[in-house]
């Protein structure tokens, strides 16, 4: 109990705290305190020492003696992830979610039908909201008219109240608190979500990108639970394609499937949130993109792309059955690091001498795989230590030379020069700007701790207690193909925020016993929701026919009687 009373007071004033001056450090007779020991549990070093990625001839190589680089080498592996998706050039050769889930959705064509009423194929193209049939940009020429997405409204609801001193131009932004200037940017931002191929071919093969798809999934699920048990019904494998509409009885996607998660500012809101979009030394990726007019209207030809920074992005992918997930930052970024920390033992090292006290003559010295969130030690005098939020990370730390020699044999981040045209590509020295915050494979430590993983421009106002296994856990299909679980618990975050799962799953959003199912038999269980496999961008689907379901711009969502 000696430590828990500093460390809860400390929480409580950090959120009155809103000026502080130089940031003190430790002492080198000044033992850790409450907060560092509570950050040790988050600075594990990921990845074994026999990880050595290397690249050549079109291969990533982990080192002769690792087998599964996702779990061995997390941190090795999410800058591959990175690799890959720059490479492929996600922001315009990827499906975005509006391309994704038609407003006025067509089921999948049948052999020998006409595609006049019905989808025949995942089509190849630009379109930014295209009305019946997926589709997948891919080689086309140019670059979709992506449309920007508001950032969750529980992000934003009751967010301006709590601060009451922010406007719609945000020209109070000098005078919002240190605690809640992440969650105001998180509400200002705006967010696009990207799927490779391999992940929108699953989407469509299924039909899972309208309703009655993911509806009938559930039935299947349910009938297959009364037929076969104690047996699973057999799996054809999930990149198996097919010539005609297949219902799975549960969702799982490709080992391939890549899902990206983008967040985007406007360089005048950059501007009045403390962000200099023409940072020399740390360039941003700039992608030309269009401010959406409203929950139900496209972009139309009259609202003119606007450049846009990229502030962040996570990276999750199928090759661990939970997914593997991945969340990468501007360097600049305000608080960045806060709360969590920033863990990556691939792409860069802390720089400067590291804090370390007492007798270590006997120990390995500190690993600089570790960048502690910013704090204030002994406030007012005090043996109360506090957390230093919206501090920049700046000049903190420097690439390794085995991410700069994957870069350079990528051609990733070559560029002499800053490109700010609109248009991306690979070779853009801003790719040097972002870092890796960190990796996560599992809902909890070998110790039984829930991991946490959390980006502070996307899970802005409740990063300390953000875990995105876990969030997305609570992806799921109900009977209606609705989503069955809200993204965020009733519970709120130190910002007055609706924060989301952490930890384990819980069973019984999926399933219940005790009840009279199949044939009035009383242990057959009750299937309250098919799990979507992690991802909540089912809730996108729209219906083919009219329904009270779906999102507020499907063209047949009609209200319930």
């Amino acid at each position: 109990m000696t430590h828990r009373a500093p460390f809860f007071l400390s929480l409580v004033y950090l959120t009155v705290l809103t000026v502080a001056t130089a940031i003190p450090v430790a002492a080198a007779d000044d033992p850790p305190n409450a907060i560092d020991y509570s950050m040790w549990f988050l600075s594990d070093v990921r990845d074994t020492p026999e990880c050595d990625l290397t690249y050549a001839d079109g291969r990533y190589d982990f080192g002769a003696t690792v087998t599964n680089p996702a779990m061995s080498c997390p941190d090795s592996f999410a800058w591959t992830l990175f690799a890959k998706a720059v490479k492929a050039g996600f922001w315009e050769n990827w499906t975005s979610d509006r391309q994704a889930f038609p407003p006025d959705p067509w089921p999948r064509c049948k052999p020998g039908e006409a595609a006049e009423t019905c989808c025949s194929g995942l089509v190849m193209s630009n379109e930014a909201w295209p009305q019946h049939c997926p589709v997948f940009p891919g080689a086309t020429p140019g670059m979709p008219d992506y449309v920007l997405e508001p950032p969750s409204k529980a992000h934003a609801a009751a967010l301006f109240a709590a601060t009451g001193t922010i406007d719609a131009t945000l020209g109070d932004w000098d005078t919002v608190p240190d605690n809640l200037r992440a969650a105001v940017i998180g509400s200002i931002q705006n967010e696009l979500v990207f799927r490779n191929e391999v992940m929108m071919q699953y989407l469509f093969d299924r039909q899972m990108y309208h309703l009655e798809g993911l509806k009938a999934i559930f039935d299947a699920h349910e009938r297959a639970l009364g037929a076969y048990a104690p047996y699973h019904p057999k799996i054809l494998a999930p990149n198996t394609r097919f010539a005609d509409p297949q219902t799975p009885s549960m969702v799982q996607f490709p080992i391939g499937a890549i899902m990206l998660k983008a967040n985007f500012v406007s360089f005048d809101h950059a501007r009045k949130l403390g962000i200099d979009p023409d940072d020399p030394d740390h360039p941003y990726i700039v992608v030309n993109l269009a401010p959406k007019p409203d929950d139900i209207r496209p972009a139309g030809p009259d609202i003119e792309p606007q450049p846009q920074l990229l502030l962040s992005f996570h990276i999750s992918s199928k090759d661990v059955p939970n997914w593997f997930w991945a969340t990468f930052e501007h360097v600049a970024n305000p608080g960045r690091c806060d709360w969590l920390g920033c863990n990556d033992s691939f792409g860069y090292r802390v720089t400067g001498k590291l804090d370390a006290r007492g007798d270590i003559d006997t120990l390995q010295g500190p690993s600089p795989t570790y960048l502690p969130p910013h704090q204030l030690r002994d406030v007012d005098g005090s043996s109360v230590g506090a957390f230093a939020l919206s501090r920049p990370y700046v000049g903190r730390d420097t690439i390794t030379p085995a991410l700069d020699a994957l870069f350079r044999s990528l051609d990733i981040g070559t560029a002499a020069d800053a490109n700010t045209a609109g248009r991306p590509t690979a070779r853009d020295r801003a790719w040097r700007s972002y870092r890796l915050k960190g990796s996560q494979t599992d809902f909890v430590t070998s110790t039984g701790r829930p991991t946490r993983l959390g980006n502070s421009v996307t899970e802005a106002g409740f990063v300390n207690n953000a875990s995105c296994i876990s969030c997305h856990s609570r992806a799921a299909i109900d009977r209606e193909g609705a989503p069955a679980l809200d993204i965020f618990v009733d519970d709120l975050s130190y910002a007055g925020i609706p924060r989301s799962h952490s930890g384990p799953p819980n069973a019984a959003w999926f399933y219940v016993n005790g009840y009279y199912g199949v044939n009035d038999e009383r242990e057959a269980p009750a299937v309250r929701a098919v799990p979507a496999d992690f991802v909540f961008g089912l809730r996108n689907a729209c219906s083919i026919r009219e329904s009270p379901f779906g999102p507020p711009w499907c063209a047949n969502r009609k209200a319930a009687d």
